[in-house]
């Protein structure tokens, strides 16, 4: 009896340890798969990050367009009032890029009075656009609690990316333009009343306040540009080092 309890035993104990080697080994599956799963949903979240900056670069492009149009055809508006300059040296070391032929005006910046670039102008002032600040996708990552499995390394990218997006394009090109606006309604104008008027720089002439509503725009529109050209170099930045995490899953 002392023998066959002995051999039970054995037997017993053998069975335990093989039922706990597969428990063991399934958990590890289990885990294996798992990971698998969530590296592929993260690579997916991720190539879906590289499209969103990947059409946010166009969005940068044209908000750097937009901007330099602004710039100049603001600074005209000052050129043919016969104001002191707004001297940007006081402000930035940077270069503006000079301005390129867009869309709703394919030519050079005039150099003497045109009514029609005049009007323009004024009817450009208040169109301010954004870029996005933030994707669905980032959002979306971050609420399934995936974002901790990222390396650490691209999080602080990502981070800093919009951060500095949200600091660069605070709207204040917009807020002066309906300052503008304000001003111009006190007066009973709109900035498309300009095509009625024999000489539109009248809005503006012997005019100090408008003049430094003028003068701001410049200046922060100048800023955005610059802003929105180092956006599309750490853009590129974010894609590669996104890539690069891919590359790893």
């Amino acid at each position: 009896m002392e023998g066959k309890t002995g051999k039970y035993l054995k037997y017993a104990i053998g069975e335990i340890i093989l039922v706990v080697i597969g428990i063991v080994i399934a958990l590890q599956i289990n885990n294996w798969n798992e990971n698998r799963l969530n590296n592929i949903a993260v690579k997916t979240y991720l190539n879906n990050l590289i499209d969103e900056l990947t059409n946010e670069q166009r969005v940068l492009e044209f908000f750097v367009e937009s901007h330099s149009f602004k710039y100049y055809s603001m600074k005209y508006l000052l050129i043919m009032e016969g104001t002191n300059m707004y001297d940007p040296v006081a402000d930035r070391k940077t270069e503006i890029p000079p301005f390129k032929p867009i869309p709703y005006w394919n030519k050079k910046i005039p150099t003497v009075y045109d009514e029609e670039f005049i009007q323009l102008t004024y009817s450009m002032m208040h169109r301010a656009q954004f870029p996005p600040m933030e994707g669905a996708t980032l959002e979306e990552l971050k609420s399934t609690g995936m974002y901790s499995r990222i390396n650490p390394k691209l999080k602080i990218a990502i981070n800093n990316y919009y951060a500095f997006k949200q600091n660069d394009f605070n709207g204040k090109v917009q807020s002066l333009a309906l300052d503008f606006q304000v001003s111009l309604a006190k007066d009973g104008y709109i900035t498309t009343d300009t095509n009625k008027l024999a000489d539109p720089i009248s809005l503006i002439r012997n005019n100090p306040g408008r003049i430094g509503i003028i003068k701001r725009m410049i200046r922060e529109s100048g800023w955005t540009i610059l802003s929105a050209i180092n956006s599309k170099e750490r853009n590129k930045k974010l894609i590669a080092l996104t890539e690069k995490e891919i590359a790893t899953l």
